[in-house]
């Protein structure tokens, strides 16, 4: 690049050069520090219930839910609170979009908590409940 004499020239340069520089890096990208995407999971709640026919006071295992993870910064981490009750098929989901597994193993459970977590340490919130049938 030619060096102009004049102020005028020299603030072109020096504005084409940041310019340059800026698109050098590509600008970053959802995945990356500073993410403004807005980091969600559908559902945030599931409630399965044993069918009246069960015995008073069992909650069934064996209930499953998909939950999708939306926006944030992936790669997202899935941590179980709730390991002697719900199940999850995976620890880790790769890209925006994906899914875990959550399912139940029995026992009743009143906001058993699925944390997730973004590359970026956001969190949001999955919330389990087993219940008996009513009776």
């Amino acid at each position: 690049m030619k060096m102009i004499k004049n102020h005028a020239g020299s603030l072109t340069v020096a504005s084409l050069t940041l310019v340059g520089v800026l698109a050098a890096c590509g600008g970053g990208g959802d995945d990356d520090a500073g993410s403004l995407t807005t980091f969600s999971i559908q559902p945030t709640t599931v409630t399965f219930t044993a069918p009246a026919s069960a015995a008073s006071g069992v909650c069934f295992g064996g209930g499953s839910q998909d939950v999708y993870v939306y926006g944030g910064a992936a790669p997202y981490r899935i941590d179980n609170t709730s390991p002697n009750y719900v199940s999850v098929n995976k620890t880790k989901v790769d890209s925006r979009g994906g899914n875990f597994t959550v399912t139940t193993l029995g026992g009743c459970l009143t906001n058993g908590i699925i944390v997730v977590v973004d590359n970026l340490d956001r969190q949001v919130i999955f919330t389990v409940n087993n219940e008996a049938a009513a009776q």
